[in-house]
């Protein structure tokens, strides 16, 4: 499939949920939309999950280039990558250790639950802005 954005109002709080195959180019576009989102809606944070994703198929190099892009958030607004299996949290730690000084409010988790408790989200409700 892609990826689906989803805005929490009352929370101020992005969704992005990443699904099936993730390639450079669907982790790019996502990228892409997540920053054109926060351009017209700032002031909010953002998970992104990556729990729907059957195949990770991201190069290093894709996470090194993405890393030295400008943030989607600016600094100052956290950010939780939801990655449960080895390998998408390998990536994810890479992504974070390599852009930590522009990202420095970005966080690793491994459970959906986990990204909840740490924006204190006890009944999320999440509307569709963006499915590609």
């Amino acid at each position: 499939m892609g990826f689906v954005l989803d805005f929490d109002a009352g929370k101020a709080v992005l969704r992005v949920t990443v699904e099936g195959q993730v390639t450079d180019e669907v982790l790019s576009n996502c990228y892409a939309a997540v920053a054109k989102y926060y351009s017209s809606h700032p002031l909010c944070r953002c998970i992104v999950d990556l729990s729907q994703v059957t195949k990770f198929a991201v190069s290093s190099s894709g996470i090194v280039r993405l890393a030295a892009s400008p943030p989607a958030l600016p600094a100052g607004f956290a950010r939780i990558l939801v990655a449960h299996t080895d390998f998408a949290f390998g990536m994810a730690r890479m992504f974070q250790m390599l852009g930590e000084k522009t990202r420095p409010d970005l966080q690793v988790v491994r459970t959906l639950e986990e990204a909840y408790r740490m924006f204190e989200l006890e009944s999320p409700e999440f509307s569709p802005v963006l499915s590609e």
